[in-house]
């Protein structure tokens, strides 16, 4: 199997409470209420781009990167757990979110709907983490993607995370809300646009109306240079010709020189 690094950002949820909750259900309950929050999740993942690597139980792992990538991977997966977050608010489910974003080993031919595994490395541990030391119903985010994201979504400092098997504590970040962006949203018509290049948006969109602005006035300069010569041309030929010299009157003398040219054809036939 071909593989390649790649930097990832790797998504973890996970419900609150699900297992003592699951404890005294039947299977057949317990797999009728996941169904439907695995499929929202899902699809919310998706829309922004991201992989869902495996379910387990009700914990998702999910990757922006990998298989496909894009220069704004990890605002992506921190807008997508934000709108996840959002959907659980709504339907009165508890959850926690960890997010980070680093190296990993990834594997180009695998298939994650087959359950094979995308992506190995320290980047899915700290994620898992992360997602441990969420509060309820938390956006806990690492400092790599922090540092990639904080200027399309709001923060809150938390204190760093002592992490299970890691040396350091790690840094640790609160997602609050994605920022205000310019112009439509376009996640919320199913498209992946360019995010977080709102300054570089801004000063495409006045290089484009100044490109037409000065289209639209170099046209009728233009219009107008043409009717000027016309009105020149007319004016030094109408003695000979006796075409009218007032540019309203051309019309009326070409159809006087049109009858008079088909008058000459009929007398000659």
């Amino acid at each position: 199997m071909r593989q390649e690094r790649k930097v990832v950002t790797v998504l973890f949820c996970d419900l609150v409470g699900f297992t003592s909750r699951a404890e005294e259900m039947d299977p057949e309950d317990v797999a009728a209420l996941l169904a439907p929050y695995q499929a929202r999740l899902k699809d919310e993942l998706e829309r922004y781009g991201g992989t869902v690597e495996k379910f387990i139980g009700d914990a998702v792992m999910a990757l922006f990167g990998a298989p496909t990538a894009h220069e704004d991977d990890p605002e992506r997966a921190v807008r997508a757990a934000l709108a996840i977050r959002s959907f659980a608010e709504e339907e009165g489910i508890e959850l926690r979110i960890g997010i980070t974003t680093g190296e990993a080993l990834v594997s180009l031919d695998a298939r994650p709907e087959l359950g094979e595994t995308v992506a190995t490395g320290d980047v899915i541990n700290t994620a898992a983490r992360l997602q441990s030391a969420a509060p309820v119903n938390g956006v806990l985010v690492g400092e790599s993607t922090y540092r990639a994201t904080d200027r399309a979504v709001e923060y809150e400092p938390m204190d760093a995370v002592e992490a299970k098997g890691k040396a350091e504590p790690v840094q640790a970040w609160l997602a609050v809300a994605p920022r205000a962006r310019l112009g439509v949203d376009v996640f919320q018509v199913g498209r992946a646009p360019l995010i977080g290049r709102e300054q570089e948006r801004a000063l495409l969109a006045t290089a484009l109306s100044r490109a037409r602005s000065e289209r639209h006035s170099s046209s009728r300069s233009s219009a107008c240079r043409v009717w000027a010569r016309a009105a020149s041309s007319t004016s030094s030929i109408a003695s000979s010709t006796r075409i009218p010299t007032s540019l309203s009157g051309v019309k009326d003398a070409r159809c006087r020189t049109a009858k008079a040219s088909r008058s000459g054809r009929s007398g000659r036939s």
